[in-house]
C-alpha cells in the first residue's frame, strides 16, 4: 500500500508499505544488510553510489554540531542523529532494526562539517542509483512495527487555523463585528498538491483490497440511526436490507460453487455489491480476507466465529451450528 503526502515545502513524497512473500523473508542481520545500508560507501570502489548517498542520504548536520538545525527540539536531534555505531545489524525489542554503521574513516562534508556513518540515512543500494533521490528504505518485523506504519501512512494531511477579521481602519469601522471569532479548521493545498488533485492522481492505494468480514446472533445485526429519526421508519428500513452476512447464507442458497467454501474464502470467488446487497460471482481480480475479530468473552457471538473457520456453506444460523 502507498500514500502520496505533500510537504511544507510542497514537494510530493510516498510512504510504501511492502510485504513480502515467505520464500523472500528477510529474517536475519545479515538478510537486512544483503538490501539495507546506513554507510558510506567507499569512493574509491563505488564513486557514483558515495556522490549519491552523499546527496541523498545524509541528515545533518544537527546536534552539538548545529544547534540551529530545524530537526532540533530542546537541543536533541527529533530523528535521533547521530546514531550510535553498531558493528552488525540486529532488531530490538521493539521491532525496529539497529543497523550496521561501522567505525570507518570514510566522511562527507556538509556546511563544513565532516559526517560520518551517523549521519547516514538507511537505504537501498539499486533503488538510491536508479532513482537518484531520497529514499529511505526500512525493515519492520513485529506486529507493533506494522501497526505504527499504518498509522504514518494514514495519519492524513497536514492542517492550518485560519481566523477570518476584517481591518477596523475601512469605511467599515463602525460595522458590528460576530462575537464569536469566525476560525475554520482548514486543510492547506501547495500548488504541486492542487495541481495533482486537479488531474486526478492517486493519493492512496492499497493491493490487493482487503475484505472486512462481519457477522453478528440472530436479529443483532448492527443498525446506525439519528436520534431525530423515528424508531419504526428506521426499523422498517432496516429490516428489508441485507447484511453481508445475511447475503452470504442467500448466496450460498443460490451458487451451488459457494457451498465449498468458508464465510472467509467467500470473497475469493464472489464480489459483494454495496448497493444491492449481495454476493455475485467474481469474474477478475482478486483480494484478501479478515474476518471481524471477536474477543473470547464476548459469549455467543465469539463462538459462531469459530465455526464460521470451519462451516463450508453455511444457509442459516441453524446449519452453521449443525455437525456435518
Amino acid at each position: 500500500m502507498h500514500t502520496i503526502e505533500f510537504q511544507k515545502r510542497g514537494l510530493p513524497h510516498v510512504h510504501i508499505l511492502l510485504w513480502l512473500k515467505p520464500q523472500h523473508k528477510i529474517k536475519t542481520g545479515d538478510d537486512i544488510d544483503k538490501h539495507i545500508s546506513a554507510e558510506l560507501p567507499d569512493p574509491k570502489l563505488y564513486p557514483k553510489l558515495y556522490e549519491a548517498v552523499s546527496s541523498y542520504m545524509i541528515h545533518g548536520p544537527c546536534g552539538p554540531i548545529d544547534p540551529k538545525s530545524v530537526c532540533m527540539v530542546d537541543g536533541k536531534c527529533s530523528k535521533h542523529f547521530p546514531k550510535k555505531f553498531q558493528n552488525c545489524t540486529a532488531i530490538d525489542d521493539d521491532g525496529f532494526p539497529i543497523y550496521k554503521r561501522r567505525t570507518t574513516k570514510i566522511t562527507v562534508t556538509k556546511k563544513g562539517v565532516p559526517l560520518d556513518n551517523g549521519f547516514v540515512v538507511p537505504y537501498n543500494p539499486k533503488l538510491l542509483m536508479k532513482y537518484q533521490g531520497h529514499i529511505n528504505v526500512e525493515y519492520c518485523n513485529k506486529s507493533n512495527a506494522i501497526k505504527y506504519l499504518f498509522k504514518y501512512i494514514n495519519k492524513g494531511p497536514g492542517r492550518v487555523n485560519v481566523q477570518i477579521s476584517k481591518d477596523g481602519g475601512g469605511p467599515d469601522k463602525s460595522q458590528v463585528q460576530d462575537e464569536i471569532k469566525q476560525y475554520y479548521d482548514s486543510r492547506y493545498l501547495t500548488p504541486c498538491e492542487a495541481a495533482w488533485r486537479t488531474f486526478k492522481f492517486d493519493i492512496h492505494d492499497r493491493w490487493p483490497p482487503v475484505v472486512r468480514l462481519g457477522f453478528h446472533l440472530p436479529n443483532q445485526q448492527r443498525v446506525l440511526f439519528k436520534e431525530s429519526d423515528d424508531l419504526e421508519e428506521v426499523v422498517q428500513k432496516f429490516s428489508k436490507k441485507e447484511t453481508k452476512f445475511l447475503a452470504w447464507m442467500k448466496a450460498n442458497k443460490r451458487y451451488p460453487e459457494g457451498r465449498n467454501l468458508t464465510y472467509a474464502e467467500f470473497p475469493s470467488k464472489f464480489v459483494y455489491r454495496e448497493g444491492a446487497h449481495e454476493w455475485v460471482p467474481r469474474k477478475r481480480g482478486l483480494s484478501l480476507e479478515r474476518v471481524q475479530y471477536i474477543a473470547p468473552g464476548m459469549g455467543e457471538v465469539y463462538y459462531i466465529r469459530v465455526l464460521l473457520t470451519r462451516q463450508r456453506g453455511g444457509d442459516s444460523f441453524e446449519s452453521i451450528r449443525a455437525v456435518k
